[in-house]
């Protein structure tokens, strides 16, 4: 069964699986109904965190890096910025053709239209909060 929250696109990164009608209220996503993905053969796990959201073409997930991992997605649509937060342990980034070394509760915008990806360098586990603004409606991308 697929993930209900998001999946990703072969060569569009990470999209939402059908986009939701607006929806008033707080919205409560537990992460027992979620499955995660594993990914750089185990090293890294993604995990969806919040849907995609009509109204501020919002989404977002968890991405943990155990020792020696790497998070490499494809670019994902035009006008997708990544807002990253480190929440525990280090990472490093290259995004925008810039590296970063991110420590605990570092947070970076960049553009994810573009290639980027995420390394765990350390003897920890890095975690992360990625949260993905489509600055134009996904639904409408290539019109």
């Amino acid at each position: 069964m697929e993930d209900e929250l998001f999946k990703p696109i072969p060569g569009e990164g990470l999209m939402p699986h059908k986009p939701e009608p607006p929806k008033d209220g707080p919205i409560l996503a537990r992460v027992q109904d979620s499955r995660p993905r594993r990914l750089d053969g185990g090293r890294a796990v993604l995990r969806p965190s919040l849907p995609y959201d009509g109204k501020s073409r919002m989404m977002s997930c968890f991405l943990d890096l155990y020792i020696g991992a790497k998070y490499a997605p494809a670019p994902s649509l035009s006008g997708c910025i990544c807002h990253a937060t480190l929440i525990s342990g280090s990472a490093s980034l290259t995004a925008e053709g810039q590296d970063f070394q991110l420590l605990e509760r570092d947070a970076v915008r960049f553009r994810a239209d573009q290639p980027y990806h995420f390394a765990n360098m350390s003897s920890g586990t890095g975690r992360l909060l990625l949260e993905y603004q489509y600055l134009q409606d996904p639904g409408k991308a290539g019109e």
